[in-house]
């Protein structure tokens, strides 16, 4: 099951002061306009999710982080063109009656003023894909997807160890 996580204060009042030392300006990973969803989180920091804000995922090792499937069967990053992609990806755990989870997305815009001029983000960079988009090039920026479009969103998730 998707979780809401819990704010980590010392860790949350920590940053802040380092923050204002340095007159930059700190968002909580917690400020209700990152939470999309109870249990899913954009990043305040494109890419990097601030998991050491919150209790349950601040202790979390490379291991808890990457070797949560048996045999790889599934992966625990990737990119997606939506959040429902994402969730029904996920959906064993998302319906979990036991175990806990939490999902972090960065969305990825397409500069369209840099196609055809290399660099970029690039799909095979990023885990796998779940989406439906046909996939050309291999920089998003020098895709044709149609004027609609705007990102892809890349997640992860993250298993929280059980309450005791």
């Amino acid at each position: 099951m998707l979780v809401e996580l819990t704010p980590y204060q010392d860790e949350i009042d920590r940053r802040k002061s380092v923050a204002l030392e340095n007159k930059f300006e700190f968002i909580p990973q917690c400020d209700e306009k990152y939470i999309v969803e109870k249990g899913i989180y954009q990043c305040t920091f494109p890419f990097n999710f601030c998991k050491e804000e919150f209790i349950e995922t601040k202790d979390l090792t490379y291991d808890d982080r990457f070797d949560i499937f048996d045999g790889y069967e599934k992966s625990t990053y990737g990119v997606a063109d939506n959040i429902d992609q994402i969730k029904e990806y996920y959906k064993e755990e998302v319906e979990s009656d036991t175990d806990r989870y939490a999902i972090s997305l960065t969305p990825v815009f397409q500069e369209r003023e840099n196609k055809g001029k290399g660099g970029g983000w690039r799909w095979h960079k990023w885990g796998v894909y779940i989406g439906e988009l046909d996939r050309q090039c291999e920089y998003l920026d020098d895709e044709d997807f149609g004027d609609d479009f705007k990102y892809v969103i890349t997640f992860q998730i993250y298993k929280l160890k059980n309450e005791e």
